[in-house]
Parts: structure tokens; sequence; C-alpha cells
């Protein structure tokens, strides 16, 4: 290499990751948008569990400018989906400098353990060429706290961050303070944050100036334990559902397993389109809450596809899959899907 030749600004890497339902998606579309307000050019590269990225519509929804969006699914970042990582990033790192992201906001699925990605730095491709500004790790207020001791794995998602958002404090103030508590006692150089709706109070430490710590003597990556017995389906919905149908069925103690997560895109029966055109609503279940929220149109007119995205441990997914088809209100003349027992 010629030393004389000016060298790019380092690609500054925010790894955002937390488990399911913790309120990273809603994080990851402020950090993004406070970047596009800022004038730098962003990226995101969103992983999830399963084949369908629902996190990926809610995230395009923002519709901020950004500098390039890449969804994996189908497995772990931390893993099996490591290589498309390193490409992904070395395709961006080898645009021309007016084209090519300042900064990359890359968000783990909530099954995975982020410890082998704290050495991209020193990937042969990357190397020199970007840098780790933080590991932010999102913790949900609505999740019980004895779940730091309890649950290995978001101990190791808490245990190396640079910085802990814990989420939904408007939604239990009680519960955030004995996270904070917990947390504070547990990782004494870790600062904790409580915010709302993904927001955090003005004064903040910055996720980007992140200390982000050597792992410690005889830290090994936890390989596939993170998502070893976790399993997930989606079913493409092709008529809007019942509201009250849905609700009724995601919150309710499932017959068999358990649920870790749903989520998904829908149009509601009875529902009108809104003054921004679009029916579209995204569901999400997580700490035992289903939250709604409208998704508006995609740049293009199109409106996003319906689909249910459901996962966890031990369940039937033919009886889910059938549940989740009985959700639909067919129009009067069409015909509804039937799912087959294999």
């Amino acid at each position: 290499m010629d030393a004389t030749r000016p060298q790019n600004p380092l690609l500054d890497i925010l790894i955002v990751t937390g488990p399911l339902g913790a309120g990273k998606t809603t994080l990851v579309n402020r950090l993004l948008k406070a970047e596009v307000a800022a004038g730098r050019r962003v990226a995101v590269l969103i992983n999830e569990f399963g084949a369908v990225s629902v996190d990926g519509a809610l995230v395009d929804a923002e519709r901020p400018e950004l500098a390039g969006v890449e969804n994996l699914v189908n497995g772990c970042v931390c893993c099996s989906l490591r290589d498309d990582v390193v490409a992904t990033l070395r395709a961006w790192c080898d645009q021309p400098l007016s084209q090519r992201p300042e900064r990359v906001v890359l968000e783990t699925t909530g099954l995975a353990d982020p410890t082998d990605l704290l050495d991209l730095e020193q990937e042969p491709e990357l190397a020199g060429r970007l840098r780790l500004a933080g590991l932010l790790t999102v913790l949900s207020c609505l999740a019980p706290v004895d779940h730091l001791k309890t649950k290995p794995l978001l101990h190791r998602q808490a245990a190396l961050a640079s910085l802990i958002h814990l989420s939904k404090a408007d939604l239990d103030p009680s519960g955030a303070v004995a996270w904070e508590s917990e947390l504070r006692a547990a990782f004494k150089r870790i600062p904790v944050v409580a915010t709302r709706q993904g927001l955090a109070p003005e004064g903040s430490p910055d996720p980007w100036l992140g200390d982000v710590r050597p792992l410690p003597e005889g830290w090994e990556a936890s390989k596939g334990a993170s998502f070893a017995e976790a399993r997930a389906f989606h079913l493409a919905l092709d008529h809007p559902v019942d509201p009250s149908a849905l609700e009724a069925l995601l919150l309710a103690p499932p017959a068999q397993g358990e649920v870790l997560r749903a989520k998904g895109v829908c149009a509601f029966a009875g529902w009108a389109r809104r003054n921004d055109g679009s029916d579209r609503w995204a569901f999400q279940l997580a700490d035992g809450r289903l939250e709604i929220s409208p998704l508006p149109l995609k740049a293009d007119g199109t409106a996003p596809g319906c689909v249910a995205v459901v996962i966890g441990t031990d369940l039937d997914q033919i009886r889910w899959k059938k549940d989740l088809r009985a959700l639909e209100v067919v129009p009067q003349g069409a015909r509804r899907k039937i799912i087959l027992d294999l």
C-alpha cells in the first residue's frame, strides 16, 4: 500500500443487542433519525431469527435517507451469518468516499451472544477500515429483574455492553429503579440509562463513544447455545384479521411450549384506511403485552406485505398456523387457505 496515499476515515460500527422484544428496533430508528438529522451517512444491518424480516419493515417504514440497509435472516450474526456481516461491511467500505456510510448500526437478533462481533476490527478484510464505536444493550423494565441472574444470555448481553438502555421505563417506573439497582451492583463500570419510547434523557452518554473493554480472561462465545432450542415460523396473511381475536390468541398461554416473541404486519378487519393512505399495522408481543402501531406505505407508495412471525420453543407449528389463519376475515366470495397437517 502506498504510504503517501490518504487513508479513508474509519467506518464506525455501533452494535445494538438485547433480548427479544426489549425495544431494539425502536431505539435503532431513533439512532438512524439522529444521524440523518446530523448530516451523516448512516447504514443499518439488521439480523432477525427466522425467514422474514419484520424489523426491517419497521425500519424501512421510517424512511430516513440511509446510505445502506441490509437484512440478514435465518441465522445469527455472531456465528452462522458472520460471513454475510463481513461481506456487507466490506462492500460498504469499498464504496467511494462520497457515497459510503460514515456510521453503521448493527442490530443483532435477541437470541444472539454478541461476543464474536467484538473482533470485527481484526477481520483481515476489514482491518484498518472500521472501528467498533460501542455496544449498546437494550433491556426491558417490564421483564422480571431476576432474569439478570436466571437468563445466562441476557447476563452476557449486559456484561459486554459499553452502555445499557432500560427501555419502557415510562410503563413501569418502579421496575426501572429495580433494574437499575441490580445492573449497577453487577456492572459498576457500565453506564445505565432509563429510556422512554427509545429516547434517552438529555445529557445521557453518547452510544457512539462507548468504552468497549477487552473480554475477560477465559470468556468464550456460547456457540449456538443462545438459540439452539428456539424455532421461528411465519405465515403470510391474505386477508384482514380480526383485532380482538389476534389479541386473544397472542395473550393466551399456549397449549404447548413457550412463545418468546410474536410480531408481524397486518390489516385489521373493520378498520378504515388512515389519512396517510395505509391500512397496515405492525403488531408486537413482548413482556406479555401486545403493542399495535401504524405502519405507513413504503417509499415507492406500496404497502408492506402482511405476515405473522412467531418465535418460541416446543410450539405446535401446525396448530399455530391454523389458529393464525383462522384470524382472517375473508371477504364474501373469497376463499380462505387451509393449513394441512404434514
